[in-house]
């Protein structure tokens, strides 16, 4: 086989990429250290760093302080997260968030618009596309300043082709979403699932720089979940998950909304939640639901749990308690097969009165190692609504 030898340009994408990847997962280093950690020489690292800092990709942070010591002064090299602005969009149920943020998802303006599941999905998409307009002008952020545009959904995506195959309870058909969008916002677009786009972020921004493997538990108002092993994410060639809320707890149970029955989600997601509390709301089962509610358990929605589950009515607890035991069991079967270093916890479920804290008992219960130093609610929790279309774009389009 004749030898074709080394591609150069690669070997530089490849470094330029390694340097910006350390700098995020260690902060502001030297030149000299970043040369070490990386294994380049020094005329290699001052020829990368001087095209970086041309570019503006990369800025001096200042000398470090060396006390006494003779020689030339180490200067501190960081990433200017202020190079590029990403536009994020997280379609969820009831509301979309649009916003405008920097690399680092500071700096960031959110707007939010109902999520209208009536209208076609292109005249939804065209209303966030017009939202993104108005917020890139108030911002006052050219588009020759977007490193491009992160889309994130519930449901299996086809991320080549930028199509949503179903979102569930927004969509039942499939959705060119990319393509739809392209129409409007001139800039790269990409499309991911909205729990990996969220394992995605905690790679980048999150404790996935210091844990290689850990698994992901969203909780409303549906279930999902996400796997990342050895510092990848996991993904099939199917365009499947790992679908958590789509295990089959009951043979002959109620029809989920992905097609089979008896599914997790059609016990714990928020809408079969909310209408056993209808149930089982009572003077008598449940007195202070009751005064809760003035005596209407109609009162009791997806979107009152919160002031609902102020009560503390032994008999709503167990009730919960059995569904969250459910969820706990299911968790802690995933765990003891796959064995991560962590299981993180996000979404609004968990920020429920006691939800938290009942799951954790729960898991304890199947095994105790399952903990609170194991079980972590997401360092990155309140930035739910834009930080993981953030870092799909910023994975795939700036630090590769």
């Amino acid at each position: 086989m004749a030898y074709t030898g080394i591609n150069m340009e690669n070997v530089k994408s490849k470094n330029l990429a390694s340097i910006l990847k350390l700098l995020n997962t260690s902060g502001p280093m030297s030149r000299k250290d970043i040369a070490l950690q990386l294994g380049l020489t020094p005329a290699t690292m001052t020829m990368l760093c001087a095209e970086l800092l041309n570019e503006g990709i990369l800025v001096e942070k200042g000398e470090i302080p060396q006390g006494n010591r003779a020689g030339r002064r180490k200067i501190l090299l960081d990433i200017n997260y202020e190079y590029r602005y990403v536009l994020t969009v997280s379609i969820e149920l009831p509301m979309t968030s649009v916003s405008i943020c920097d690399l680092r998802g500071g700096h960031c303006t959110i707007k939010q618009l109902l999520t209208d599941c009536e209208v076609p999905a292109e005249e939804f998409l065209r209303r966030v596309a017009d939202t993104s307009k108005v917020l890139m002008w108030e911002a006052g952020i050219h588009r020759s300043q977007l490193l491009g545009a992160g889309v994130s959904v519930p449901g299996p995506v086809s991320r080549e082709d930028g199509v949503s195959h179903r979102a569930y309870r927004i969509w039942d058909e499939p959705v060119r979403v990319t393509t739809c969008l392209a129409e409007f916002l001139d800039c790269p677009i990409l499309l991911e699932n909205n729990v990996r786009a969220f394992a995605q972020a905690e790679l980048i921004y999150g404790m996935g720089k210091r844990q290689e493997n850990l698994v992901f538990l969203k909780w409303g108002p549906g279930v999902g979940s996400a796997i990342i092993a050895n510092g990848q994410i996991y993904e099939s060639k199917a365009f499947k998950n790992a679908e958590i809320g789509h295990v089959r707890v009951e043979e002959n149970g109620a029809l989920c909304r992905c097609g089979r029955r008896g599914c997790l989600e059609t016990r714990v997601s928020t809408h079969p939640l909310a209408h056993r509390m209808q149930q089982l709301c009572s003077p008598e089962t449940t007195p202070q639901l009751w005064e809760i509610v003035e005596g209407d358990p109609s009162r009791i929605t997806v979107h009152t749990l919160g002031n609902a589950l102020r009560a503390e009515d032994p008999a709503l607890w167990a009730m919960l308690d059995e569904e969250i035991g459910l969820l706990a069991n299911v968790t802690g079967s995933i765990l003891t097969m796959l064995a991560p270093d962590h299981l993180i916890l996000y979404g609004d479920m968990f920020k429920l009165p006691h939800f938290k804290d009942h799951f954790i008992a729960a898991c304890k219960r199947y095994d105790p190692y399952y903990n609170e130093q194991y079980i972590v609610v997401s360092e990155l929790s309140d930035k739910i609504a834009y930080i993981g279309p953030l870092a799909v774009v910023v994975s795939e389009l700036f630090y590769q």
